[in-house]
């Protein structure tokens, strides 16, 4: 079974500060799964 960590985020700007932040987290391994008003949710998994 393959086991996660998660980490939450509260990104507050426009659509080029978000993709930048976004952009940064995927290229560390993590992966949007929700988004709630600012709030960004990832996970990846444990290695």
């Amino acid at each position: 079974m393959t086991k996660f960590e998660y980490k939450c985020i509260f990104i507050w700007g426009g659509g080029e500060k978000t993709a930048r932040i976004l952009n940064l987290y995927g290229k560390d391994g993590w992966e949007l799964v929700c988004t709630y008003w600012c709030w960004h949710y990832f996970k990846r998994p444990v290695v």
